[in-house]
């Protein structure tokens, strides 16, 4: 088990936290910089297949705020190495980690390293904040004790965060917080506190577990004494389910639902959807019972967008489809998605007081265009 304080922790991981990105690397250049790290990621890749060079860029950028170094392997200079490590396909996304102790065996390893180093291989979404997070959760130790200085970062130190809020006197339940822990780590950071004024701060009664979602804000509290199976089923309910879900081939029966209205969000970047769910969840879980909302990739889905009447030139965009009638409300492109004017919007529409092909929005502010100074919010 590992478990530090987060006050040694996080203070270096937040103020050098930003990682190099090595391309290119040798053999020799990677044998060294296995010598050198604690952890590595690396990508087994070719550099001169076009299909690749957009994973390539989101590599780059996965590669900020992490302290892990981020390493690319060009296959066909390196091809050696590539076969080394079994690389068959591209891009092959691997994480090398040195063993901290005897009885850390729960990694999936392919195999160790001459440098004591195990290869775990990443099998998630290609994506920049998934990536970052991966490599984020084997940074921090299994299980961190949470200071009050330090609360504040902790929260916000991943996609979801839980921390158990214990009183010391409780250690049966940080036992078993613990042992959860050690299971669920790689899915998970997890933290403890045993402060009461903290938690008095974040207005629980201990002992409580809070799950903090970071993605849209809509953190979750179990209240009272706990076993495993209750963190289980506890972490399960809210992981499994976003109010602001991803519209894709799997998922679309359920913005068919004729009793329902489907509210797309054409997003084109991960800032963007991260920052319509942040936006937007709390309209989402206020017309839950009306109103499907589902985030859709807008290169994706663009063909569908269009034919919503929206431009593939300005996102992220809101369409609204009423499956009873095939009526389409959409909202007006080039202003900012906020949450009070999609719900004037959709209270308009749930009141039968809206037309086919209505515009909405129009007295939202401008979003910011490319190049303009500032960030492009929604």
């Amino acid at each position: 088990m590992h478990i530090t304080t987060l006050v040694c922790l996080l203070s270096p991981f937040f103020l050098h936290s930003s990682a190099r990105l090595v391309e290119d690397a040798s053999k020799s250049g990677f044998a060294s910089l296995l010598k050198e790290n604690e952890l590595l990621f690396a990508t087994f890749t070719s550099r001169t297949t076009e299909s690749l060079y957009p994973f390539h860029d989101v590599f780059e950028q996965a590669a900020d705020d992490v302290k892990t170094p981020f390493v690319m392997i060009n296959c066909e200079d390196e091809w050696d190495l590539c076969q080394e490590y079994d690389v068959n396909t591209y891009p092959a996304l691997k994480l090398f980690k040195r063993r901290r102790n005897e009885d850390d065996d729960e990694i999936e390893t392919k195999h160790e390293t001459d440098h004591g180093m195990e290869v775990m291989r990443y099998r998630g979404r290609r994506t920049k904040n998934a990536m970052r997070s991966f490599v984020k959760k084997h940074e921090l130790p299994v299980m961190t004790q949470v200071v009050p200085s330090t609360l504040a970062d902790m929260k916000k130190i991943d996609d979801m965060v839980v921390i158990a809020y214990l009183r010391p006197d409780q250690k049966a339940l940080l036992d078993i917080f613990q042992s959860f822990a050690q299971r669920h780590y790689h899915d998970f950071v997890f933290g403890y506190s045993t402060d009461m004024a903290t938690a008095d701060a974040e207005g629980l009664a201990m002992p409580a577990v809070v799950c903090y979602k970071n993605t849209d804000g809509d953190d979750k509290v179990m209240n009272g004494h706990f076993q495993e199976i209750d963190l289980d089923a506890f972490l399960s309910a809210v992981s499994t389910k976003d109010v602001i879900g991803e519209f894709n081939e799997r998922t679309m029966d359920a913005f068919m639902a004729p009793g329902k209205l489907a509210a797309y969000l054409f997003a084109s970047t991960e800032d963007d959807q991260f920052a319509i769910r942040r936006e937007l969840t709390p309209i989402a879980k206020r017309y839950a019972k009306f109103v499907t909302f589902g985030i859709a990739d807008a290169f994706e889905y663009g063909p569908m967008a269009a034919n919503f009447g929206l431009k593939g030139d300005k996102f992220p965009a809101l369409a609204i489809h009423a499956p009873m009638n095939d009526n389409v409300f959409v909202y007006r492109q080039g202003r900012k998605i906020q949450a009070a004017t999609v719900e004037a919007m959709l209270t308009t529409i749930l009141q039968a007081k809206a037309t086919s092909g209505q515009i909405f929005g129009d007295d939202a502010p401008k979003m910011r265009e490319p190049g303009e100074d500032g960030h492009d919010e929604l």
